[in-house]
């Protein structure tokens, strides 16, 4: 049924299955589901979520990691006013950094803005912002807004370069400008913008993690459905929240900026000024004394190896306890008193008058220790350079978020959710990592992409484990020129720095994709897989072919890894454990290839060099058949260099009228 969304789709026409995901979003939606959809880069994903969600009467909040994605959930919403006269309001709130104009970029930390807010009051951005009260914009703020709105819903294009809806907008960047014109503070403006926005952009962690509760006083979550963008990125992302760790680097900064401070309180006691002093020798003391400790567990303590957390917690009391007693003192410091006089040594570094965020926060290593200290879903341990004591969780699915929910709760916090991406894989995978509930939980693929000059080869003649990858580095050699011989429009993504690297040397003619702002069509690349240019970019769209040098797997040598792998094999077994520890494997490079074959008009080739894609000793074929359902009807199979080269060479021939 077209005409549901029609007054939501601001194009002449549906892309082919785009009308089917609609129908899905908006059943899921209807029945306050979850939802996972898997379509290829290009089809439209970002307009398939919002209008059937507009269509059903609820707001949206698009949770995105990039800027590009972030202004294409803007771009729509902006072409919805437009073409069907609608009046979706927008808030696209971004990091303080990128919105303070009080201190640039390299000046900027949240302690230094909140202390010049709160404490000083001499940030002129915020003061021009809020009424004497200090929790209501003032009139002539609140008038800004409404002129933004205004913009956004009567002249979208405003909003876009010379007016042209076709292109990316900037509608960030002329809010920021505005404020900026204006003398307000464009994040404080954006975000009480959030509080009446139907479509608002944030990043992932306002979800999950322990700020959500601030989201929740801006919006009521059951008023919104959560679109997730580039889902299959989540997980990993989760997991960094929840790497914490304790260094003597950290600890060193904070303490030179806690004897900073006690300089500064000297030379103003000299001087005779009045003033309130909030450390003390005692208190640098006491961090010295911890400091002390903590090196003492880096240097005693094994590293790569499990350590308890009860076994650090008793080192840290027994040293205080020891010093004690030395001093002749009775009694000691427990553990939350270590705690506490470290939070509010912390809280005094951050709030003097040249506040900047502290060096380390080790009270807050401490309580996650703390919390964590009876579960085995954790590893603690030191790293390899000893360096730091870190934590880390085995799984995602069997803990609490900072935000004190799981996963699975936190979705469930909103009227509905949909995940979306490129990439799902094996969706009972997904939704096992992240809890999900498959009574709760629909999927929806895209089987085919509506694709006429596209080939997908995976050539089984070589794979990159890292026994052979000296060895092989010639035979790949010889592979890419093959390639570069019938089309020097070639991408060469490599697994790590070394494959990359043996690549550039052995073919002058590859640029570093890394350092090129655009891919020309005219030129061939090379690229490490794992950096953050291999993603989140359209700058490749031009380019005509790519090969996957080996298969994008976690580092097997990793102790942590190597911890992990043994955890998940004793709870779940071999075979499964693998599933769950190489997934991403395909998300990676597929997601990579998405960039080269987002334009579905002109020929596209891609090769997955490795056997692995094909066949693995340890999984079979599960590689292969986690490519999305899309990429399958274009796969075919080569076993040698000779193959490769004859199947392009009759792909190129066979559709020489598009190149």
């Amino acid at each position: 049924m077209p005409e549901r969304f029609e007054q939501f789709f601001p194009y002449p026409e549906f892309k082919p299955m785009q009308l089917e995901v609609m129908e899905f979003v908006f059943d899921v939606v209807s029945r306050e589901k979850i939802g996972l959809i898997e379509a290829y880069c290009g089809f439209g994903k970002t307009i398939a979520t919002l209008a059937p969600v507009f269509e059903s009467g609820k707001k949206v909040l698009l949770l995105s990691p990039s800027h590009i994605a972030r202004n294409a959930g803007v771009g729509e919403a902006l072409k919805i006013n437009k073409v069907n006269g609608k009046k979706i309001r927008i808030a696209d709130l971004r990091g303080k950094q990128l919105m303070c104009s009080k201190f640039n970029s390299e000046n900027f930390s949240h302690e230094a803005c909140n202390n010049s807010k709160r404490f000083k009051k001499d940030c002129e951005f915020f003061n021009r912002t809020f009424a004497k009260d200090a929790k209501n914009l003032s009139s002539h703020a609140r008038k800004t807004v409404h002129i933004i709105e205004d913009f956004e819903s009567l002249s979208p294009t405003e909003f876009f370069e010379k007016g042209d809806i076709g292109t990316e907008p900037n509608f960030f960047q002329r809010v920021h400008e505005l404020c900026e014109e204006k003398g307000f503070c464009s994040y404080e403006i954006m975000r009480e913008m959030v509080r009446d926005a139907d479509l608002v952009i944030l990043d992932y962690f306002w979800c999950f993690t322990g700020i959500f509760h601030v989201l929740k006083q801006l919006i009521d979550p059951k008023d919104f459905v959560l679109l997730v963008d580039e889902a299959d990125m989540l997980v990993n992302r989760l997991y960094d929240n929840f790497h914490v760790q304790i260094g003597l680097t950290g600890l060193q900064r904070l303490t030179a900026q806690a004897n900073r401070i006690l300089d500064e309180y000297a030379a103003m006691a000299e001087e005779g000024e009045e003033f309130e002093q909030e450390l003390n020798e005692t208190d640098a003391q006491f961090l010295a004394e911890f400091s002390e400790y903590t090196e003492e567990i880096l240097r005693i303590f094994k590293t790569e190896e499990a350590i308890s957390p009860h076994k650090i917690i008793d080192y840290y009391v027994k040293g205080f306890r020891t010093r004690s007693k030395a001093a002749g003192l009775r009694g000691t410091i427990d553990f939350n008193g270590i705690v506490e006089n470290l939070e509010l040594i912390v809280d005094a570094v951050e709030s003097g008058d040249n506040a900047k965020r502290a060096g380390s926060k080790p009270h807050e290593f401490l309580k996650h220790l703390d919390a964590i200290k009876d579960l085995d879903v954790y590893l603690t341990f030191i790293s390899a350079e000893r360096n730091a004591i870190m934590i880390k969780p085995f799984e995602i699915s069997n803990i609490i978020l900072g935000n004190g929910l799981s996963p699975n709760d936190t979705l469930k916090q909103f009227h509905s959710a949909l995940l979306f991406s490129a990439t799902i894989g094996d969706e009972t995978l997904f939704m096992e990592e992240l809890g999900l509930s498959k009574a709760d939980t629909a999927v929806f693929k895209i089987p085919c992409m509506p694709h006429q000059n596209l080939t997908v080869l995976i050539d089984t003649e070589l794979d990159t484990t890292y026994k052979r990858r000296s060895e092989n580095t010639p035979k790949y050699v010889k592979k890419i020129n093959a390639m570069l011989d019938l089309e020097p429009s070639l991408l060469v993504s490599c697994c790590n720095n070394f494959e990359a690297e043996q690549m550039a040397a052995a073919i002058p003619a590859l640029e570093n994709a890394a350092e090129a702002e655009n891919l020309l069509p005219s030129q061939s690349y090379v690229l490490n897989i794992r950096t953050r240019h291999a993603r989140s970019t359209n700058k490749a769209s031009s380019v005509k072919s790519c090969i996957v040098v080996g298969l994008p797997l976690p580092d097997y040598s990793d102790f942590y890894f190597k911890k992990r792998k043994e955890f998940l094999e004793n709870k779940y077994g071999k075979q499964h454990a693998g599933m769950l520890l190489n997934r991403k494997a395909i998300d990676t490079a597929v997601q990579l290839t998405g960039r080269i074959t987002r334009n579905l008009e002109s020929q596209r080739a891609i090769v997955l060099a490795d056997r692995r894609y094909d066949r693995d000793f340890f999984l079979g074929s599960f590689y292969r058949d986690s490519l999305p359902a899309y990429l399958k009807p274009f796969t075919k199979t080569v076993r040698n260099t000779a193959e490769l080269k004859g199947e392009l060479a009759s792909f190129w021939r066979n559709h020489k009228y598009n190149k």
